[in-house]
């Protein structure tokens, strides 16, 4: 009996003694709680990765709604794979994106383009054990994003210098004029291909322009313009007889008030030597090929060609117009500041206002090549508007974003 007593005595000791239930459980839930920290740690790096996924995949979308290169395009993988990669810098791998383009009509009647991007990332995770409930080694993070940009017709003007210095050479085989003409004539077919709506046109400048057997100047004077003014090089005398304030009231008026025979100046005046005509607003391709056998020569003076292609931008139809400005030198003499005192007197505001719809507002572009023009064309057309390409390449990009580089908006995602 007394050798059953001591067993006995030590089970009821036991159930007696709570401690050890204490350290068993605490045990036993020590596990549960740790797996639930690594579980809320590793989630909400998870939620948080998601979420820049999905803000990659937003900028992606309005990337390719501005570039809008279709359905299928090499381009549209390489640049969501790229802003990804951006975004999320450290991931272990970064999947083929998913690129769907839609087209439609809005409730206005406005046909839009639509690019939804989804796409996923395979991440590593900090803990992971096949011992207590954890994620996966490998996690694949997804998520996507969409973006609509409306397409209307656009009318797009060209006012292209034509002045001498444009027959210098730019890049490695050609002239300033003759990519200018390459890059333009690209620009009009990509144009016209986008939307059969879509017009463009064309206004060469140099000191002035030409129409028929006279100089074309777009500006009001006070007094009859002297004949032989221009006989020789251009002088303060001409400057100081141009009203300004009337000028830029004038816009878009297509005014005739100067009227000097191209027989009565020298060389370098009215595009006198120079072989080139304005194109008006057209969707006729060759009509703008014309360009292939123009010809610069002469000064400049960027004012009298912007005036005069604001007048013929204003008279087209489209919802969307642009006046695109490209020189590659200030006005000359130096003395001349006939351009910047119409800038300063609303120029530039006057024309955007001219060239305004109801659908969007009238923009004005400058690109000047391989130089830094004493004009505040900045000031004039917006910091965004404003380009100074000092390769070939970059004038190409530079006239690119002129024409095309209209963002659309984000729209609502997939869920």
């Amino acid at each position: 009996m007394n050798m059953l007593n001591k067993p006995l005595r030590s089970l009821r000791d036991f159930r007696n003694d709570r401690r050890g239930a204490f350290a068993i459980g605490f045990v036993i839930l020590s596990g549960f709680l740790f797996s639930i920290s690594i579980l809320g740690l590793e989630g909400s790096r998870y939620i948080a990765e998601r979420a820049r996924l999905s803000d990659a995949m937003e900028q992606a979308a309005l990337a390719l709604t501005a570039e809008n290169n279709g359905e299928g395009a090499e381009r549209n993988y390489t640049l969501s794979k790229a802003y990804f990669a951006a975004y999320m810098p450290r991931e272990k791998a970064v999947l083929q994106p998913n690129v769907v383009v839609k087209y439609g009509v809005s409730p206005g009647n406005l046909s839009y383009v639509e690019y939804r991007v989804s796409g996923q990332t395979q991440q590593t995770s900090w803990f992971s054990s096949t011992f207590f409930p954890t994620f996966s080694q490998d996690m694949l993070v997804g998520g996507n994003g969409a973006a609509r940009k409306f397409r209307s017709s656009i009318d797009v003007m060209f006012v292209v210098d034509f002045s001498g210095s444009m027959n210098e050479p730019f890049g490695t085989s050609g002239t300033k004029l003759s990519e200018l003409k390459r890059i333009v004539l690209q620009l009009v077919r990509d144009l016209y291909q986008y939307d059969a709506g879509n017009k463009a046109g064309l206004v060469p400048f140099g000191w002035g322009a030409k129409e028929g057997s006279r100089c074309d100047f777009p500006f009001v004077p006070y007094y009859p313009m002297p004949v032989d003014i221009l006989a020789l090089n251009p002088t303060l005398q001409f400057q100081k007889n141009i009203n300004v304030a009337a000028t830029v009231a004038a816009i878009p008026n297509n005014v005739n008030s100067i009227n000097i025979p191209l027989s009565a100046v020298s060389e370098g005046n009215c595009l006198k030597m120079s072989y080139s005509w304005k194109v008006p607003l057209t969707s006729d391709y060759a009509r703008i090929n014309q360009i292939q056998s123009m010809t610069a020569s002469g000064g400049t003076l960027v004012s009298s060609g912007v005036l005069r292609g604001a007048s013929a931008l204003s008279v087209g139809t489209a919802p969307r117009k642009v006046l695109i400005i490209v020189s590659d030198g200030t006005d000359d003499p130096e003395k001349i500041t006939l351009t910047q005192e119409l800038m300063n007197a609303g120029m530039c505001n006057r024309i955007r206002q001219a060239i305004s719809t109801s659908q969007s507002v009238g923009k004005i572009a400058f690109v000047g090549i391989n130089y830094r023009p004493t004009a505040n064309w900045q000031g004039c057309v917006g910091n965004k508007n404003f380009y100074l390409p000092s390769t070939v390449e970059q004038l190409e990009e530079s006239l690119h974003r002129t024409v095309f580089e209209e963002v659309g908006h984000n729209i609502l995602k997939d869920q």
